[in-house]
């Protein structure tokens, strides 16, 4: 299994594409910030773009893919100092198939929606992401699996075809996936987690741990498994990770721990097992200390 298929799957991706939509100018769409990650994909034309971390609004054009890792508010529009409408308020009037952008001059089409995680699940590969993932249309095409990918998703909110809105909510968080997967190859020279997953040597010890949780790690064991000195380990997995390793260790336990006492009906002690502990009251300690409920607590709040 590899470390990005096992961070996606334990964190509950699940997505939902919005719209896909003509836009005539004059317009202008404002989305406020939100709790989950939004999206953009420019199908053909062409408008402009803007949220607080940039100096001026960029162009983005036809094949471009935008994610809001962290729903940063943002605006969309065709030019500057344009009126703009509240993104719900463009959602609402799509459902009742009013077009509130009325203008006889094509700007661009645009597919929107959202991706959203599990919100009690803090890993450092999604506080690693930066504020705004921009893909251009020229490195879509450099990367067949992700045009595809966008290709696919463009036919099906076309379609209209029984069953298209599940089926483009599934593609589209593969778009992300592959997206991601983009993202970390364009990141070679990053620091933290995207790093980390492009390291040799630290990349082999996170599959190593995600892998085998149950295993009975130490320092010593995980430096050598992977060929370097226990000191130049440390230090380097701090340094690109953000936590020491057996910290980081400890803390997907108790990730993956959560997930079997939601997904499965287990007893405690098989998975305090599964996650590297011999004793249920060990691992009740250590999973309260970073969920701040007891597994019980957890499996009760699931069963009601």
């Amino acid at each position: 299994m590899d470390i990005l298929s096992d961070i996606l799957r334990t964190i509950h991706l699940q997505s939902s594409v919005y719209f896909r939509k003509n836009f005539y100018s004059p317009w202008g769409m404002d989305i406020s910030s939100a709790d989950v990650a939004q999206f953009h994909m420019i199908v053909k034309g062409q408008c402009l773009l803007y949220y607080d971390g940039l100096n001026r609004p960029m162009n983005v054009s036809t094949g471009d893919i935008i994610i809001f890792p962290f729903g940063d508010k943002h605006w969309l529009a065709d030019a500057v100092g344009q009126k703009r409408v509240p993104g719900m308020q463009v959602l609402e009037e799509h459902k009742k198939n009013k077009p509130l952008f009325r203008g006889e001059d094509f700007s661009a089409t645009l597919i929107c929606g959202h991706f959203e995680f599990d919100k009690e699940i803090e890993h450092p590969f999604i506080q690693s992401l930066p504020r705004l993932i921009y893909i251009s249309g020229t490195e879509e095409r450099q990367y067949t699996w992700l045009d595809n990918a966008v290709s696919v998703i463009i036919h099906e909110t076309d379609s209209g075809n029984p069953g298209w809105e599940i089926v483009s909510n599934r593609l589209a968080e593969i778009l992300l996936i592959q997206v991601l997967r983009t993202f970390i190859l364009k990141s070679e020279n990053s620091s933290g987690y995207l790093s980390a997953l492009n390291d040799a040597y630290i990349s082999k010890a996170l599959s190593l741990v995600h892998n085998q949780p149950q295993n009975r790690w130490s320092l010593e064991g995980l430096a050598k498994q992977i060929g370097m000195s226990r000191t130049a380990f440390a230090k380097r997995f701090k340094q690109l990770v953000g936590s020491a390793p057996m910290e980081y260790i400890t803390k997907w336990r108790m990730i993956k721990a959560r997930e079997m006492l939601i997904k499965t009906k287990w007893p405690l002690i098989e998975i305090s097992e599964r996650v590297g502990y011999k004793s249920e009251a060990a691992f009740s300690k250590a999973f309260k200390r970073n969920f701040h409920q007891t597994p019980a607590v957890i499996r009760r709040s699931i069963q009601t």
